[in-house]
């Protein structure tokens, strides 16, 4: 998803609306959290809140035993804390870009010594629309799974990455983090989520199945998927 900084979002400035997306995407938390982010705009929390649910980023969670209303983002707004406000780019650039994760993901599967496994590749967005051109960043919704679960293997394969961890949780996470780079190729366009998509469009295209790729190392019989 791009926007550019000039952009109304539900009554917000893009960056603000951004700003709050990001600062509860992914965590349950009251609206008192985001004070700080409206501190001297002249908007008012309840109005906010409220614009944004109804615009479809925010979505009441549950009510705590005090009364405190719990938000948390929806598909949408997890969209726009992942915006960003670069250029555009050309339709012949966002194809191309398209073409060399294919094959990149054909790559991935087909390399039985990979952890993990690619399913499916869906993407949306303003790509599928021949008639917008430049578009924004190339949206994709990535479906994937384990293929391996041993956890001795997997430590010996990260460990073989020779990359330093700052966490625990970030050595745990390596392989998905891996593919995920593979995958993006440091391309700041191309935009991966792991949202089931079809609860915010119905305007999608399915570009990768592992089914359909002859190369690819076949997935174990429990293709548990992350993601969807």
């Amino acid at each position: 998803m791009r926007v550019s900084k000039t952009d109304v979002i539900a009554g917000l400035p893009a960056e603000l609306a951004r700003a709050i997306c990001r600062k509860f995407r992914g965590r349950q938390m009251v609206a008192e959290i985001a004070e700080d982010l409206l501190a001297g705009t002249g908007f008012e929390l309840d109005a906010v809140f409220a614009d944004l649910e109804s615009a479809g980023y925010l979505e009441k969670v549950r009510t705590d035993n005090h009364g405190d209303i719990w938000w948390d983002t929806t598909i949408l707004g997890n969209a726009l804390a992942m915006a960003s406000f670069g250029r555009p780019i050309s339709r012949k650039t966002a194809n191309r870009l398209v073409i060399e994760l294919l094959g990149r993901a054909r790559a991935y599967n087909a390399d039985s010594s990979k952890p993990m496994f690619i399913d499916t590749l869906r993407v949306f967005g303003s790509y599928l629309d021949p008639d917008i051109d430049p578009v924004g960043d190339v949206d994709i919704e990535l479906a994937y799974g384990r293929r391996i679960t041993d956890q001795a293997v997997l430590r010996a394969y990260t460990r073989a990455s020779g990359r330093n961890f700052n966490t625990y949780v970030d050595e745990v996470l390596w392989p998905s983090t891996e593919l995920f780079l593979h995958l993006k190729k440091r391309s700041a366009f191309i935009s991966i989520t792991l949202e089931d998509i079809t609860r915010l469009t119905a305007n999608f295209r399915t570009i990768y199945r592992i089914d359909d790729d002859r190369q690819a190392v076949p997935p174990p019989p429990d293709r548990s998927l992350i993601g969807r």
